[in-house]
């Protein structure tokens, strides 16, 4: 956010130099020649584009705020659906576990597989992406 705050200032300096030259023509005499006339407006261009500029950069960063914020959300909803009981992730609604390691991690929702007991071994969940079981 700080970067949007910068770039805000920035913008807002750049205008306020912007709006001095057409006052600075306002107040000088009609003696001025045609070539300061030509500078001055041409000194306006430029700071006119430097403030489009700015303003796009602000924009930029907004919309990158925007993403960030909704990102944010979107992962503060899932960690108040999940619960972690006996070594696994769940989620409310759905009986198949969720790899803790996938989970933590690499920020990633992987399914795992319930393999049922053996004659030689007891029941365990499995990662399909990670290989971690349990």
């Amino acid at each position: 956010m700080a970067g949007v705050l910068a770039s805000t200032a920035a913008a807002v300096g750049i205008l306020d130099k912007a709006m001095s030259i057409p006052q600075k023509l306002a107040h000088h005499s009609d003696e001025q020649d045609k070539a300061t006339l030509k500078l001055e407006l041409t000194n306006l261009m430029v700071e006119l584009a430097n403030t489009k500029i700015k303003a796009v950069t602000t924009q930029t960063l907004l919309f990158d705020a925007e993403q960030k914020i909704k990102d944010l959300e979107e992962k503060l909803k899932d960690k108040s659906t999940f619960t972690f009981k006996h070594g696994l992730y769940w989620k409310g609604g759905d009986e198949t576990a969720f790899c803790p390691k996938c989970y933590e991690v690499n920020q990633i929702k992987t399914h795992m597989v319930l393999f049922p007991a053996g004659q030689t071994y007891s029941a365990y969940w499995s990662c399909q992406n990670c290989r971690f079981s349990t």
